[in-house]
């Protein structure tokens, strides 16, 4: 298979699992309210859920696509949890970029600096989950196994 197939492939699979993360995790923070405070606000919940798994996705991609470009030849072991923490930051900061070259004119000011916080936090945060699943998940390998770089796919 060659090499940019695999890059893309590795893309859409990251921006898969930043939404799957995101999704649990806001899943949990939506269902807490609910359970403590009751009320009738399902819809409005699910829709919070939604939506943030489906923000997490391109966010999972152009990270994905910057490792590709930085962390070429290298392992997990090798990675910074920070370096992940700010290139995933710098993703969730670039979507919010162009939503807001898109939104500045229904957004007020108090809206955009809490639209900006919640996609740098949700790029860092799950640059950071991914980073640390990925490191447990190694010593899976059995003796025999190859270890394989980023940039292998």
């Amino acid at each position: 298979m060659p090499r940019w197939l695999r890059v893309i492939r590795g893309m859409i699979g990251m921006g898969l699992t930043f939404s799957a993360g995101v999704g649990v995790v806001a899943s949990i923070i939506a269902v807490l309210p609910w359970l403590l405070l009751g009320g009738d606000s399902g819809r409005v919940m699910i829709r919070m859920v939604v939506a943030s798994s489906i923000w997490a996705f391109p966010i999972g991609v152009a990270f994905s696509g910057v490792m590709a470009i930085t962390a070429r030849g290298r392992t997990f072991d090798k990675l910074s949890l920070p370096r992940f923490a700010a290139l995933g930051a710098g993703a969730g900061l670039l979507l919010f970029g162009v939503l807001a070259l898109n939104a500045w004119h229904a957004w007020s000011v108090a809206d955009a600096i809490a639209n900006g916080t919640i996609f740098v936090l949700l790029g860092g945060g799950s640059a950071t989950a991914t980073l640390m699943l990925a490191r447990r998940a190694r010593p899976a390998l059995k003796s025999g196994d190859e270890s394989r770089s980023l940039g292998e796919g």
